[in-house]
């Protein structure tokens, strides 16, 4: 009897420690993390955010804009080989928006820097902030 109490006990033990590793994995997967910020201007503007984390691998990312309108032209993401990546995001973005998620091509990649081009809309509305962010 107490042999088969140990056994039950060991495999409701290796299903719980399952659960615990796929439950982490997934939940690192999916929190975002801040990349870089910029503050856009009033005219057009170039920027970049040198990322260069050689411990981060990144699969997609997303925009978030804070304290004002922004109009996003164009957004370039350079990985750590030097392959770059244009990302389709010409868009106006609204105090408080997001942009959809963006893929990146292949797997989890190094990125090296992000290139995008902006501009502040409505100078009474200070200036925006456009923050990068990867998981």
């Amino acid at each position: 009897m107490k042999r088969k109490s140990y056994s039950t006990l060991g495999l409701l033990s290796l299903c719980l420690l399952v659960t615990v590793l796929i439950s982490t994995t997934q939940g690192s997967n999916g929190r975002w993390e801040l990349l870089g910020r910029q503050e856009a201007d009033f005219k057009n503007d170039h920027d970049r955010i040198d990322v260069g984390r050689r411990e981060g691998r990144f699969r997609q990312l997303q925009i978030r804009v804070d304290r004002g309108p922004v109009d996003i032209h164009n957004m370039i993401v350079t990985f750590d080989n030097g392959e770059t990546y244009k990302a389709n995001v010409r868009h106006r973005f609204d105090e408080g928006s997001k942009s959809h998620v963006i893929d990146l091509p292949g797997n989890r990649r190094v990125i090296k820097k992000i290139d995008f081009n902006y501009r502040s809309t409505v100078r009474r509305d200070g200036k925006a902030t456009v923050a990068v962010y990867g998981r």
